[in-house]
């Protein structure tokens, strides 16, 4: 079975140590990489693993921005899935990053109303 790569993006919150914490105990369907949001190489950190998702303790997510932004993220990693914990609310929002050509408005509206 191929394990997926997911990094934790994390200030050391104690919620994301705990959200670390549990999934380690399903090793053999993820491989687990932390890396300390306030490193200055995060981005680079997380570039080189090729994760298929980026998971952020909400709380985190400012302290995150000025080392690796959601922005660099997507635009370095297109197919990544950045999965945002929200403890406050017990959600999830998972922010994923489409590309597509967009020359004219007509493209862009396309977007937003897709055929369906």
């Amino acid at each position: 079975m191929t394990r997926t790569r997911v990094v934790i993006l994390s200030g050391h919150s104690l919620f994301a140590e705990g959200v670390a914490s549990r999934l380690r105990q399903h090793l053999e369907q993820l491989e687990l990489l932390t890396v300390d949001s306030g490193q200055s190489d995060a981005l680079d950190r997380v570039l080189v693993a090729q994760p298929a998702a980026v998971i952020l303790d909400a709380g985190d997510a400012g302290e995150a921005a000025p080392h690796c932004s959601v922005d660099k993220l997507l635009r370095s990693l297109p197919s990544l899935k950045i999965i945002r914990l929200d403890p406050q609310y017990s959600t999830v929002q998972v922010v994923t990053s489409e590309q597509r050509p967009a020359g004219e408005v007509s493209d862009l509206i396309k977007v937003i109303q897709p055929a369906g």
